[in-house]
């Protein structure tokens, strides 16, 4: 296929038209007031959502060149997803406003040396990232969990569900979201541990569209080897086949060859129902968590330290668990109290939970109790699900969406604590700076003036003229609530904000932003000439 090559102007425009393509449309979501967009997926059913990384995952444009500049904004706000779980479209809005406040002005600013203006816009959003963190306040208890939860989800209902799921889960405890089978939204404890290692490979997911792999009625191998060859897993993978079982590895490590044939045999079918993981944790912590694991879901231990290899394996090896959740990150059991060969495994739980109480009261150090304390969780009612229902299943899943990002906020809350939200916390960076006076270079300029963005789209979107409500805030210095149209302590009325979901928002759009005005030309595939696209390839309208 031939190419396509833009230089200048011409290159600038049509990566800026793609860039603008994805903002406009995702911008128009922010705040209590923001719109919903409507997407229609080929072979798939509508999903009604406000959720930026969503909305900006399902748009691909026809012009090449165009789709490009969309394409940057869909990895920027996929990025910030990825590490904050949220504030993806406050990082598209900021990441827009830089690349035209640079544009703006480009022939003053051209003359400038680009590479350095890139240098100090970087340096400038780190040094706005470290102000953003002392200006923190840690999260304390359930009513700050469900203020921001309910700023994240836009829903107080959904608020207090999650607040309260979080407080039974407790500190080493974890949050999960499926769907309600009775159509009504509330949460349960369940008996499962929650693992922070996650999918070896995103070629093994079953489910491609969420990136992630979810099996019932699940056997599970734990072995501490690597998975060297193919001939390891042959007697494994022949009593998968044979029996219809369902499986989840738990190894060290896999090579290039056995996964690959393993992710073959899967796109073929013959292994449909699969799911690889590293070893959990570290050192100690690691041989205490695989021993926790065996026990839970009563599976053998296999490894040469233990006298065994996986050519010795045979099926009386494999532990069991009702229901196994697989993605990027980490992992997610669900523990069966009796085993199919009728072995008692929430006894067995119970009792080594006790074994690990009476050891935790003889330790002194607490950094080691907390150990001790993680295990007792995990053994005994560590997860909290959320069950989330509706009329309709366009319903369902814009409620998930708003609440899987509302427990992301929430955990990186808990993590880094809160700032005002609004996008005061970034006017309140630029006081600062006009306080200190630091705004001396063109990259500096350009990332404190973005600042004003976020507080401005909040504002229109409510229906305010938003440099005024900019204005304003700066001068009364107090945020603006845009639900209710005034100014106050956006602390104290509970407009709260992750401050790792602000910080990440800003050095990730500061990223993507200052390596556009860099570009010089595009090269890029040629359009199809019979290509049967629309300008977007989903039905994208704002709901009124």
């Amino acid at each position: 296929m031939s190419k396509v090559i833009k230089t200048g102007v011409e290159a600038r425009d049509a990566v800026i038209k793609g860039v603008d393509t994805v903002a406009d449309l995702v911008k128009m979501t922010v705040g209590p007031k923001g719109r919903n967009v409507l997407i229609r997926e080929l072979m798939s059913p509508p999903v009604i959502t406000n959720d930026g990384v969503t909305i900006a995952k399902s748009i691909e444009l026809k012009d090449r060149v165009e789709d490009t500049g969309a394409q940057l904004m869909i990895q920027v706000a996929n990025k910030t997803n990825e590490v904050a779980g949220d504030g993806t479209t406050t990082t598209t809005i900021l990441a827009q406003e830089m690349i035209h406040k640079y544009f703006e002005n480009y022939e003053q600013n051209k003359e400038q040396n680009v590479v350095q203006v890139q240098k100090d816009m970087i340096n400038t959003a780190n040094e706005i990232s470290d102000f953003l963190l002392t200006k923190a306040t840690k999260v304390e208890g359930t009513d700050s969990i469900e203020k921001v939860a309910t700023i994240s989800s836009g829903n107080k209902e959904i608020a207090e569900i999650i607040a309260k799921a979080f407080e039974q889960a407790g500190q080493y405890g974890s949050v999960i979201v499926e769907d309600s089978k009775t159509g009504i939204d509330g949460f349960k404890a369940i008996d499962g541990m929650r693992l922070t290692n996650g999918s070896v490979s995103e070629f093994l997911y079953n489910d491609k569209v969420n990136r992630k792999t979810d099996m019932i009625d699940v056997n599970v191998l734990v072995t501490t080897d690597k998975l060297d060859s193919v001939t390891d897993l042959i007697k494994i993978y022949d009593y998968i086949i044979k029996s219809g079982k369902k499986l989840l590895i738990i190894c060290d490590d896999i090579e290039t060859e056995p996964l690959n044939m393993t992710i073959m045999n899967k796109m073929r079918g013959a292994l449909s129902n699969i799911a690889i993981i590293g070893l959990p944790g570290f050192g100690e912590l690691r041989e205490n968590l695989l021993n926790d694991i065996c026990l839970a879901t009563g599976a053998t231990l296999i490894g040469r330290d233990q006298g065994s290899t996986l050519k010795d394996f045979e099926p009386n090896c494999l532990g069991e668990v009702q229901q196994v959740t697989v993605t990027k990150d980490e992992t997610v059991l669900k523990f069966v109290n009796v085993s199919s060969t009728g072995r008692d495994l929430f006894k067995a739980r119970q009792e080594k939970v006790e074994e690990l109480t009476a050891t935790m009261k003889e330790i002194l150090k607490d950094e080691d109790k907390e150990q001790y304390k993680r295990r007792i969780s995990n053994l005994l009612g560590g997860i909290v699900t959320i069950e989330i229902g509706g009329n309709t299943e366009v319903e369902v899943k814009d409620k998930k969406l708003r609440v899987e990002d509302a427990l992301n906020s929430v955990e990186s809350a808990i993590e880094e604590g809160i700032v005002p939200g609004g996008g005061y916390s970034f006017l309140m960076a630029c006081m600062n700076a006009t306080e200190e006076a630091k705004v001396q270079t063109l990259g500096q300029q350009i990332v404190y003036e973005a600042l004003f963005a976020v507080t401005r789209q909040i504002a229109e979107n409510a229906g305010y003229n938003g440099d005024e409500v900019v204005a304003n805030c700066i001068e009364n210095k107090q945020g603006f609530n845009a639900l209710t149209g005034k100014y106050e302590n956006l602390l104290d009325t509970g407009v709260i904000n992750s401050v790792k979901v602000d910080r990440f928002s800003l050095i990730n759009a500061t990223s993507v932003a200052s390596t556009v005005i860099t570009m010089g030309g595009v090269v890029t595939e040629e359009n199809e000439k019979d290509q049967n696209v629309l300008q977007l390839q989903t039905s994208a309208l704002p709901i009124m």
